[in-house]
């Protein structure tokens, strides 16, 4: 069996590629990222770089790079994955940037596998609407036209990827049959040495590059309602707060909340909290939230980041619902308030986070959609 990847970044397909290979004769991989930026790819898997000019461009000149341009590069980098397409049996691709590969691929009598981690669409959609309403930010809906190339990955695919229950749900009935689950473990970045220092000043820390979708508002809202003397929060978010009228409104007023751009460790920085906040209102996966469990690190997050449906309420982690800055400002008094369940809770979640890690539930997901899909059963 022949199987082809393409995903113009390296997300998780190193890993799928991985997986894959066990059961095909020959696993090549279409990507605009270098090799050395596929952790952990296996040397058997074949890496062809294809550019994804555009992308390329926005890294070295962001503030030339419109969402336009961008999202023309997703038709360019399909298309020409479409013109490249080698005769495969199974394709698997990134959703949005599919639907031309996805074609040649059905018409050489393949399988087509569309991967897609976020939820709908139109579900997601309306959900980044909301958000960017509430905190003052001027959304740029994405175009009818890219919308609708996504609607035909859907239809055009035999299966489809989903990491999350979270995930699953937001696709309508018609859709369900495709979705195989395969939640994104065995793939955590941050060191799994212990934390053994006690901070002086209780410091809270989140990861997340995407201000409306990681839930900051609701954060920032319940930190400052609690207003916990001796503490500080941590917020790691490359792109800062300046296009979110509301969030730069409550940065303005909180001294002890600190906004950091760029983390070159995250491991120490995982390490150096007393707790870990995922407050995503989506997420379809959340891997920062294992990263930090995985240090010992106490942590809450929401019931939107696909992730913690792996933990236990009150066991491993602390969940609460999206968008709720009561129930957010309450968990964290929760950790605030008593050294004992920080250390019980991240025991436990440093426990989980091995106990699933060796489970191999991504590759075994994998493993199976592919013996599916080979054999038509």
């Amino acid at each position: 069996m022949k199987v082809t990847l393409s995903a113009h970044r390296p997300f998780h397909f190193a890993q799928l590629a991985n997986a894959l290979l066990p059961f095909a004769g020959r696993v090549r991989l279409y990507s605009s990222a270098p090799r050395r930026f596929f952790r952990g790819l296996d040397e058997a898997v074949e890496l062809r770089f294809t550019p994804s000019p555009i992308l390329m461009a926005s890294h070295a000149f962001p503030r030339l790079v419109t969402g336009l341009t961008l999202d023309l590069d997703t038709v360019l980098y399909d298309q020409t994955i479409a013109s490249l397409l080698p005769k495969t049996d199974l394709l698997f691709a990134l959703a949005t940037r599919a639907l031309r590969s996805a074609k040649a691929a059905k018409r050489q009598g393949a399988r087509f596998v569309l991967d897609r981690a976020c939820p709908h669409v139109h579900v997601q959609q309306a959900l980044l609407k909301r958000e960017a309403d509430r905190v003052g930010f001027r959304f740029r809906p994405q175009p009818g036209w890219l919308v609708d190339r996504q609607v035909q990955e859907y239809a055009l695919a035999d299966a489809i990827l989903v990491p999350s229950e979270y995930t699953r749900r937001s696709f309508p009935r018609e859709l369900q049959a495709k979705l195989v689950p395969a939640p994104l473990l065995g793939r955590i970045a941050a060191s799994t040495v212990p934390r053994t220092s006690i901070n002086s000043t209780f410091t809270v820390g989140v990861v997340g590059n995407s201000p409306l979708r990681k839930g900051y508002l609701y954060l920032l809202r319940a930190w400052k309602k609690l207003a916990l003397p001796n503490a500080k929060l941590r917020i790691r978010c490359a792109g800062g707060f300046d296009d979110y009228p509301a969030l730069k409104s409550l940065l303005r007023e909180l001294p002890n909340v600190e906004l950091i751009p760029y983390i070159a460790d995250l491991g120490a920085f995982y390490r150096s909290l007393d707790a870990f906040v995922l407050p995503s209102v989506d997420d379809g996966f959340g891997m920062a939230l294992f990263e930090a469990i995985s240090c010992g690190i106490p942590a809450i997050a929401t019931s939107a980041c696909g992730a913690s449906e792996l933990l236990a309420n009150g066991v491993d982690g602390l969940i609460v619902p999206p968008g709720n800055e009561e129930a957010l400002a309450e968990a964290i008094l929760r950790l605030y308030g008593s050294q004992e369940l920080r250390r019980d809770i991240g025991e436990a979640g440093a426990a989980t986070v091995v106990r699933v890690e060796k489970l191999r539930s991504y590759e075994t997901a994998i493993g199976a959609l592919a013996r599916r899909l080979a054999t038509g059963r």
